[in-house]
């Protein structure tokens, strides 16, 4: 993301709108996050992956990875896909898929190391003003966590 639009963020409504979403989160959605020492240092979101029929109904999909920049390369973000994929799989979602910005190289490269591959579908994420292209990256077997 810009480091434009990531300045035009207000965080009080940022957690606002956090907040509203935990307390109405569906059941099949999952929110997982790792912390240190009480501070939050990465998040993953999974659920179905409703945006994608050509994937059938049983499919599932990671929403988003998020980690601290610092923490990057330390193993947290491969240990939370892990266990958010794990607990995809163990609910009985089928193909699971992950989206990824086209300019993020190195998370693309991750979701491949974790036995996902693009498929060729891409979108928009146009919300909020984003406007980047995002790869689809789908795993129809068994990831390599």
């Amino acid at each position: 993301m810009s480091t434009a639009y990531l300045e035009r963020l207000d965080p009080v409504q940022e957690a606002v709108d956090w907040a509203e979403y935990l307390v109405d989160i569906p059941a099949a959605y999952r929110l997982w996050v790792a912390e240190e020492a009480g501070t939050v240092v990465g998040f993953c979101r999974t659920g179905p992956a409703d945006g994608d029929p050509d994937l059938g109904d049983s499919a599932g999909e990671v929403y988003g990875l998020y980690i601290e920049p610092a923490r990057i390369g330390t193993g947290l973000g491969r240990g939370l896909f892990g266990h958010a994929v794990a607990d995809l799989k163990g609910r009985g979602f089928g193909q699971l898929c992950v989206y990824a910005y086209v300019p993020n190289t190195d998370a693309i490269r991750f979701y491949e190391r974790a036995g996902f591959t693009r498929d060729g579908i891409e979108r928009l994420d146009d919300e909020d003003g984003i406007g980047v292209a995002e790869a689809r990256l789908v795993c129809r077997d068994s990831p390599a966590m």
